[in-house]
Order: structure tokens, then sequence, then C-alpha cells
């Protein structure tokens, strides 16, 4: 049975340890799957395989994006951009920064179990305050400050109390101190009596 890693949202040095997600982990798998971030918004999506693997599938399928030459050279370009600026790096300082900030914001509330990620792929776990029940309600009221203080985050999760925060690869230091301003300012808002 191979083993299939999803790279849509962990790939292309999101992670900043590493260019691709598993790489963290001590393993190579048999198929990688990516999209999004390659085409810099353009419809694009791809799958690395061993050619064993690749080799053995004899059919032939359209897309609706399919064989676009304009995504592709929209993938060629960000991936040019993101190796020649080091946008992995990037991710790896700026993440740290963001979540040593968000990590102290948290240090003094209840409701967030944890700060954790890597890179610029950054969550917050809700729950009810000095347990681990999960908070849904607390997680949507942070979304909800975040929006109203101007940084757009996104929510999910098994029980959909984890904030998700994924700012661009290009983002600035002082871009990520202006953002880690309006989150941490939305998380003392939810977090009053916690």
């Amino acid at each position: 049975m191979p083993f299939i890693v999803d790279e849509v949202q962990t790939g292309w040095g999101r992670t900043g340890e590493n260019f691709w997600g598993y790489q963290a982990h001590g393993f190579v798998p048999d198929v990688i799957t990516f999209a999004k971030g390659v085409a810099n918004g353009l419809p694009l999506g791809g799958v690395i395989a061993r050619a064993d693997i690749m080799n053995s599938i004899g059919v032939n399928s359209i897309s609706t994006f399919g064989g676009n030459p304009v995504a592709v050279a929209a993938a060629d370009a960000t991936l040019s951009y993101i190796l020649d600026h080091d946008l992995q790096r990037n991710a790896l300082e700026r993440g740290a920064e963001l979540g040593s900030r968000l990590s102290a914001a948290a240090a003094r509330h209840g409701y967030i179990a944890e700060v954790r990620g890597r890179g610029l792929m950054l969550a917050l776990e809700t729950v009810e305050p000095g347990g681990i029940i999960p908070a849904p309600e607390r997680a949507a009221a942070v979304l909800e400050a975040a929006r109203r203080n101007g940084a757009l985050i996104g929510k999910g999760g098994l029980y959909g109390n984890v904030l998700r925060i994924a700012p661009p690869l290009t983002i600035s230091a002082a871009e990520v101190g202006d953002a880690a301003d309006r989150l941490v300012a939305a998380i003392d808002e939810c977090g009053a009596g916690t």
C-alpha cells in the first residue's frame, strides 16, 4: 500500500525548517500531492510519485484546469521567487516571531490549550478554561475579534475549536509585528476573566 502525503498547505517551505512538511518526520513518501501556493493563486495542482507508481496508471483523464500553460508559467515564476528570496527561511524566522508572541498571550489565558505549528503554519487550540474540553464558541469569538481588528485567520479542527494562522510566505517582520498586535488584542479581549 503506497504512503501518500498531502503537501497542499505544508509544501513550498511554509513550515520553515523544510521545503516539504513531511521532511520533518524522517520518512520518504511514495506519493506527494501539492496545489494552492504553487501557482500563487492560479488553479494548479500536481502529484509527485515513484516511477513505478506513476507508470502503473494506464488511464487518461481531463480536468477543468488541466494543461493550463498560464498556470504552469505562474508556478515556475512562483517557485523561482520562493527560492531566489529564501522564503523558507523567512517562514522559519517570521513564524518563530509570531509563535512567540502568540504563546506569550496564550500563557495569560486558560482558554488556550496550546499554540502549535511550524514556520508560518500556526494554530491555537481553545478549550474550556483550565481543562481539555474543546471550546468552539471561544474559537469563533477570537476569530471574529481578530477580524474586527483587521486580521483574517481561519478556524477548523475536529471540534471547530482550532484557530488556523497561515500568513503569506512573503510577510515581513514589521507585518508580523502588526498582525501579532491585532491577534494578541483579540486573544486578550476574549480572555477576560480566564
